[in-house]
């Protein structure tokens, strides 16, 4: 009775059939892209951190076989020597970075998970105008007319023949601004009259202006065209 039974369930199974479904089941993960990747790298840190404890402990024990009063490690001992490791590694890291950043605050940028050197910013013309007013032009350049009579004071009336003759500091024919353009000379023997062009300044404010010191004090003002022709004896 009982195989009976069971050779009727079996051709009924095998002629009653229909559609199954059948593959290995997969659980997927609602994960961003951003958490997929840090995933990724925490399991191939661990895989690293795991891998160089084996390491460890092969080459410790083999060296240890040389050496009968070094103790063999376990796994596990291998397991924490690495961590200890790693955490001394990266707190020297650390020290290094702070050093580094407290030696050049400011020159590290951080670019993706390292740093790289801050790249310097050339200042443009109109910033240079803007940080630089023409007063502070003229004031500046007025120190200069200053140092340059006092020369003529203590050289029988004569301005220097040329700009390195000069015996005061190397800051007064410095312009202002973060450049730090040099003021240009006239060489040449020159007396206060008739006025001529003594020296001007280098046309970096881009605000097509340039002033010009002469040699009876006057300081003009002049578009920068003008003072060419100007300083070219025009």
């Amino acid at each position: 009775m009982m195989v009976r039974t069971l050779l009727l369930a079996g051709c009924v199974s095998f002629f009653w059939t229909g559609p199954v479904q059948a593959g290995m089941p997969s659980v997927s993960l609602d994960l961003t892209d951003i958490a997929q990747l840090r995933l990724q790298s925490i399991s191939f840190f661990l895989m690293v951190l795991l891998l160089s404890a084996l390491i460890l402990k092969i080459c410790w024990n083999l060296l240890a076989k040389d050496f009968p009063k070094l103790p063999r490690i376990s796994y596990k001992g291998a397991l924490g020597v690495s961590v200890l490791w790693g955490l001394m590694f990266l707190f020297v890291l650390t020290m290094i970075s702070g050093a580094r950043e407290l030696l050049t605050p400011g020159a590290w940028e951080k670019s993706g998970r390292t740093y790289r050197l801050v790249e310097e910013k050339q200042p443009d013309d109109s910033s240079l105008a803007a940080e630089t007013t023409l007063d502070e032009r003229r004031r500046k350049l007025g120190e200069l007319r200053s140092a340059l009579f006092m020369h003529v004071a203590t050289h029988q009336g004569k301005f220097p023949g040329k700009a390195d003759e000069t015996t005061f500091a190397e800051e007064f024919w410095l312009q202002p601004g973060p450049l730090q353009a040099r003021y240009g000379y006239v060489a040449g023997d020159k007396q206060a009259d008739p006025s001529e062009p003594l020296a001007f300044e280098q046309a970096i404010y881009g605000d097509d202006q340039q002033l010009i010191l002469f040699t009876d004090g006057a300081i003009k003002v002049l578009p920068t065209t003008k003072a060419q022709d100007v300083l070219n004896g025009k």
